[in-house]
């Protein structure tokens, strides 16, 4: 049994704060597969990742804020009322969050009946991709903050990310490193309780 990698399942755990470094993509597809192993093959996955970067978010942040396009921030808003200043400030509340760390990976559910389980059984699978991720990354030497938003089932949002009828998105998870003030505390090895168990 490799005590390397339950350190990694004991140790994993969400950053406070990410900076806005990003792993390239040569690693980061590296981690993916780590996550994924060999059922990416056979018989597949019930869900799939769709990366944003920075120079993305302000797209992300359009479509959360049920913009068609990126606004133009230098630009003046006169006489802005109503429904257009709920967009922008909206707009304005998403691009900082679409912008956590270096990447945000949306984690979305795929369902495919080849897969020959029941929806329900492929949920449930599709929702154990985030420990998997977060373990993966931590592993690598990288932090991750996962996060839910409200209004992720709106239109912009699943047209942003080419999503099929059945596909839904489960919640994104942001990557990038800990702040360098709390770096030495992100990778201390902690205590692990561990989980309730009984025995019959």
């Amino acid at each position: 049994m490799s005590r390397t990698f339950l350190r990694v399942l004991a140790q994993r755990r969400p950053a406070t704060a990410l900076t806005p470094d990003a792993p390239p993509r040569e690693e980061l597809e590296t981690v993916l597969r780590a996550a994924a192993g060999t059922a990416a093959d056979r018989p597949g996955l019930s869900w799939r990742v769709a990366v944003t970067t920075r120079r993305s978010a302000p797209e992300l942040a359009a479509a959360l804020a049920g913009m068609t396009r990126v606004p133009n921030m230098a630009a003046p808003f006169p006489r802005l009322k109503g429904k257009q200043l709920r967009r922008l400030a909206a707009f304005r509340g998403a691009l900082k969050w679409a912008s956590t760390g270096g990447l945000g990976c949306a984690v979305i559910f795929s369902p495919d009946d080849a897969l020959g389980s029941s929806r329900k059984e492929q949920l449930a699978a599709a929702h154990g991709a985030r420990p998997l991720l977060e373990a993966a990354f931590w592993a690598a030497g990288w932090a991750t903050a996962w996060a839910a938003r409200d209004g992720a089932g709106e239109d912009a949002v699943r047209a942003f990310y080419g999503l099929a009828e059945d596909e839904k998105i489960l919640g994104w998870l942001f990557v990038g490193r800990p702040p360098r003030a709390a770096a030495a505390d992100h990778a201390a090895t902690r205590p692990t309780p561990g989980p309730r168990v009984t025995y019959l």
